[in-house]
Parts: C-alpha cells; structure tokens; sequence
C-alpha cells in the first residue's frame, strides 16, 4: 500500500519584522490571508477611486489591521496622530513588503 503524501504547511513560518514606532515595538511578522486578499482587492480597485485620499485611508486602514493583529492599539487614528509623514511612509512599505515583494528575506523550508 502506498504511503499518504503529508505536507506539513506549519512548518512555513515568516521571519520575525518588529517595527519600532512611535514608543511602540510592533510585531508585524503575521499578514493572515484575509488581509493579504483584502491588499489585492484594493489593488484592483485602486485606478477606480475616486481620490488619493481615499486610496492613502484605505493603505492605512490595511496596514493597521496588520499591527492590530498583534498589537490592537495600532489604529488608523493612532498611526495618523503619532506619526510624521517620512516616519508613515516607511512604516506602511516595512509593514506590506512581504506582500509587495514576495519571497524576500523568505526561509527555505524542507519536507
């Protein structure tokens, strides 16, 4: 009898990324999949919006749900009021990076 195939998907762990922000350590290392598909609706639909405000409100609303998961204080609000721009900017691309380009700082996993 031939054995069953098991391919054992916990074994894929991302790397550990903590953002430092604002006084806060942020672990960001876990982008659950509803937010990842979340990312690429919005990408869809972003030549659609109707302004660049809306496309920047929703960036934040994605990236907040991703420190939320470890760290529920990280609001839209709290990203907007304990921020400076250039501090925003670089935040939001650490915190999407493994989305935005996938397979950097990726582990190779065996069998």
């Amino acid at each position: 009898m031939d054995e069953p195939m098991i391919k054992d998907f916990d074994k894929i762990i991302p790397p550990k990324r903590i953002a430092k922000l604002a006084g806060e350590e942020i672990d960001v290392s876990l982008i659950p999949s509803r937010i990842s598909l979340e990312l690429a609706i919005f990408r869809d639909k972003v030549l659609t919006m109707k302004s660049s405000e809306e496309q920047q409100r929703k960036s934040l609303e994605i990236v907040s749900k991703v420190c939320q998961v470890k760290n529920p204080k990280i609001t839209v609000d709290w990203l907007l009021d304990n921020t400076h721009y250039e501090q925003l900017i670089e935040f939001i691309d650490f915190v999407l990076e493994p989305i935005n380009r996938p397979g950097k700082g990726k582990k190779k996993v065996g069998k």
